[in-house]
């Protein structure tokens, strides 16, 4: 194999997927032998040491790149999958207090510093950085999984009483992704844009309707491939 990659990100880097429920009706997660991170691996004829971790958010990048600093070093390329998290509620708190005002697990102005210096961080070593965009959510499915045994009215009284401002907040982050990436002038693959050309993108989501599943790591791995070449030269 011609190129060494290593990458960091959340639970959908690492290729966690959801198929099946337990009794209670939570999602069992799994991580997928098809995920992205496999696929490209495979078809770009590259050799991918996958640091993504289930939960990370750009506060635990760091920890992860100086955990495993000694095999970062001689990689060529990082990419990072960051946003999902970093832009999560603790909904128990919403659910309990919801006329209060609630923080994200890390604010957007903090995920953009923290991204900028784990982006910094890599430069440091002579890795070339790339970032990725974040996929799609479905608001309703999304709801519906993290208000699972929680008071649900509270936490959509919470929203405004509509789902999709879950689906706004998430984009926010995301926008800022594509900002970030022209400011600091770093690259950055749209995995984004494949969902929305989708009639029906959430057919490509797990029933928690925030990860992909099997056919949304098969549309993620076409779009990351489609530019990877001009990386890999």
């Amino acid at each position: 194999m011609k190129n060494l990659i290593c990458t960091f990100g959340d639970s959908i880097m690492r290729g966690v997927v959801s198929d099946e429920k337990d009794a209670s009706g939570k999602p069992i997660y799994k991580i997928s032998e098809n995920s992205f991170v496999s696929r490209c691996e495979n078809r770009l004829g590259v050799r991918i040491l996958n640091f993504a971790c289930f939960g990370s958010t750009t506060t635990h990048g760091m920890k992860y790149i100086n955990r495993y600093e000694n095999m970062v070093k001689d990689t060529d390329i990082a990419v990072f999958e960051y946003g999902g998290n970093d832009c999560d509620f603790d909904w128990k708190a919403v659910a309990s207090e919801p006329q209060r005002t609630h923080q994200p697990k890390v604010t957007l102005s903090c995920f953009v510093e923290q991204y900028k210096a784990l982006i910094g961080r890599v430069k440091e070593m002579n890795i070339r950085p790339i970032m990725l965009s974040m996929p799609l959510i479905d608001p309703d499915r999304f709801f519906e999984f993290v208000s699972f045994g929680l008071n649900k009215d509270n936490i959509l009284r919470w929203l405004g009483g509509k789902t999709m401002y879950m689906y706004q907040w998430h984009e926010m982050y995301n926008l800022e992704l594509f900002k970030m990436a022209k400011h600091i002038q770093v690259p950055i693959i749209d995995i984004t844009t494949p969902f929305l050309e989708s009639m029906h993108y959430s057919d490509y989501l797990c029933a928690d309707g925030i990860h992909p599943n099997e056919r949304g790591h098969a549309l993620i791995t076409e779009a990351i491939a489609d530019k990877a070449q001009a990386f890999l030269n």
